[in-house]
């Protein structure tokens, strides 16, 4: 595959080392984030090289394939190519947690319609959950692999059903597989993740994803676990269940980002649902100033094929309309035949829609006074055709900013390295590292190195600002460079 820049091969690993905040900066990026999954059809240095350059900086590990060595090995490639390529990236690990998963097949195996598949606790193709065969009843419907494979029950025994294929099927290894309507109840989320946990703290990932959280709760429990490891590992609230979606204001105040899982989402609700559940989902993370991430299927087509349909372009478009932060792609880039054309599509569409990103300026009635002074920091940038430029310990003010879609972006620099991996969620937002000990010194420094960088040339006008989220004053600076 070419270059996106340069047209040949060569031109990859080039790009790649391009200083990464003057590229941006100077030359305009894409402000909607990209985040692509690791497995067998990109894995290596090289090719994670390739797909920063094509500008991915976020990377999931699925932590319900493989095991640790691999997602060791994974981790490590990450980290080589990001200092090959010359800028941070961001690791975020899926927790399998509580879903239910085929087990005990070594290969895919498929049934006609009409043909009958066994489950139990432990045979050929087993389900290993007692509890599922508690909850699960004659005539419910199994749905798996984001709805293709579907199967109704039709006998069951204490440990055992037997499904039916009502459409030509394929059972692939490890596949999640759902009770239609209904949510297996699982054993404690902490407990059931604590494997996982362990493995994520010890590779030091920026963000583990809690996959099928039900409610506020079970964040707080793992959150409570990786403060007692010292862990600041961020978390990830991936919706993807009834419950989840009940509980949807409390998980989004409980989390550090949510995740819509449009696939899970489409084998618990009727698929004409999800695109409303998609912006529910969005608006209550509006709300709670968190960054919101979309994922699955978005480029489906391109597992096989070289371009993505017209039906695809028109989803991502609307979620770029939508102003969602990050895109998600999974399957695509996992074990499609084109990860990389898949993420520089990804990419040509976000920047070619993002200019008709419908801004959203509103906040709620009981909004804290820091999301106004953050509304009015980015009135100011706009009125005056500035960037913006903010310096920030944790982070809380940027991601104010920063919902609010500045047109000019934002440069968000911070003395923490766990809060880089925080700000490169948020649409817009170019983390930038900067040894300061207070606000003011911290701003100081930031006005010198965005010119010493190049990030700001002759003719540009920065909105600097710091905001003390418990302190009654804040500082707003506005600077033309000459």
């Amino acid at each position: 595959m070419a270059c996106k820049t340069c047209g040949n091969e060569e031109g990859w690993a080039e790009r790649a080392r391009v200083k990464y905040f003057t590229l941006v900066l100077v030359m305009g990026y894409v402000k909607t984030k990209l985040a692509c999954t690791l497995g067998p059809s990109l894995s290596t240095v090289e090719e994670i090289v390739k797909a920063i350059s094509l500008g991915c900086r976020i990377f999931r590990i699925n932590f319900s394939h493989g095991d640790p060595a691999l997602w060791r090995q994974l981790a490590e490639d990450v980290r080589s190519a990001a200092k090959k390529a010359g800028c941070n990236v961001v690791l975020v690990g899926d927790l399998k947690a509580g879903s239910v998963r085929v087990a005990g097949l070594a290969k895919p195996v498929s049934f006609n319609i009409g043909e009958t598949v066994e489950f139990n606790l432990d045979s050929d193709i087993k389900l290993p959950y007692p509890q599922f065969f508690k909850t699960v009843e004659v005539g419910d419907m199994l749905v798996a692999d984001d709805g293709r494979v579907m199967l109704k029950v039709i006998a069951k025994k204490e440990t055992s059903i037997t499904a039916e294929a009502i459409r030509q099927v394929t059972l692939s290894p490890n596949k999640s597989i759902v009770i239609k309507g209904k949510e297996v109840a699982s054993p404690d989320y902490l407990e059931a993740s604590r494997r996982e946990l362990e493995t994520a703290v010890e590779l030091g990932m920026d963000f583990v994803g809690l996959s099928f959280v039900r409610d506020a709760e079970e964040i707080h429990s793992v959150r409570s676990y990786l403060e007692a490891e010292g862990s600041k590992m961020g978390l990830i609230a991936k919706v993807e269940t009834p419950s989840a979606v009940q509980n949807i204001d409390k998980i989004c105040e409980k989390s550090d980002a949510v995740l819509i899982a449009r696939g899970d989402l489409g084998m618990h609700f009727p698929l004409e649902l999800v695109p409303k559940l998609q912006k529910t989902i969005i608006e209550a993370a509006y709300n709670a100033c968190k960054p919101v991430i979309v994922a699955t299927q978005l480029l489906g087509t391109m597992v096989n094929e070289p371009v993505p349909s017209r039906s695809e372009i028109v989803d991502v478009m609307s979620c770029v309309e939508d102003g969602v932060d990050v895109l998600m792609l999974t399957a695509e880039t996992a074990v499609g035949q084109y990860p990389l054309e898949s993420i520089q599509w990804l990419s040509n569409i976000a920047e070619t829609y993002e200019k008709g990103t419908r801004l959203r300026r509103t906040i709620p009635p009981d909004s804290e006074v820091t999301d106004r002074f953050a509304l009015a920091v980015v009135n100011l940038a706009e009125s005056l055709a500035a960037k913006i430029a903010i310096f920030t310990m944790n982070g809380h003010m940027a991601r104010r900013i920063a919902r609010f879609k500045p047109v000019g972006g934002v440069i968000a620099a911070t003395p923490n390295r766990h809060v880089l991996p925080r700000l490169q969620l948020m649409w817009g937002v170019v983390p930038l590292e900067i040894d300061a000990q207070s606000y003011a010194d911290g701003l100081e420094k930031l006005e010198q190195t965005l010119e010493a960088k190049g990030i700001a040339e002759q003719g540009d006008t920065f909105v600097l600002t710091y905001g003390l989220v418990n302190e009654p004053v804040h500082i707003v600076k506005m600077k033309r460079y000459q």
